[in-house]
């Protein structure tokens, strides 16, 4: 007679092979998952071509430019005839950065460099519109300005 055990025996390390096979599958899918939420993260749905799609890029060029305008208006006292002279400047700065961020292909350091660049050429350019006195009002706002977003590393 045989015993009855025998056939459940041969049966469980079918079972245990399956239920092995099934935890690897499962926890694969977990770092698969994981990495498609990471990729995602880094990349931040960027389309094909590497820009980010048009409801990321932030607002609109000519909306930056007015509150940059008010702002300086307002800190520097700027005349009518001033502003209306910056105001292609800023517009001609922001085109050019919006233009290198289109450019993907350029490596992430030297399109910071032509960045840096670009906002170089136009503060020099509006220091020549302002006043001596506004010109150095400008560059301490700018040094403040600095200061209160550098973290001091002393102090850590």
């Amino acid at each position: 007679m045989t015993d009855e055990t025998d056939g459940f025996e041969a049966v469980k390390p079918a079972r245990e092979a399956r239920m092995r096979r099934m935890r690897v599958l499962i926890m694969a899918a977990f770092v698969v998952g994981g990495l498609v939420g990471i990729a995602q993260n880094m990349f931040g749905g960027q389309e094909a071509g590497g820009a980010p799609p048009a409801a990321q890029q932030g607002r609109p060029a000519r909306g930056r430019v007015e509150r940059q305008l008010q702002r300086m208006s307002k800190s520097l006292n700027l005349t009518d005839d001033q502003v209306a002279k910056i105001r292609p400047i800023l517009q001609n700065r922001n085109q050019q950065l919006e233009d290198l961020r289109a450019k993907s292909s350029l490596p992430q350091g030297m399109a910071r460099a032509k960045a840096r660049e670009i906002r170089r050429s136009a503060r020099q350019q509006i220091d020549q519109i302002l006043t001596p006195e506004q010109r150095e009002k400008e560059r301490a706002l700018r040094r403040q300005t600095i200061r209160a977003t550098t973290p001091n590393p002393i102090s850590h």
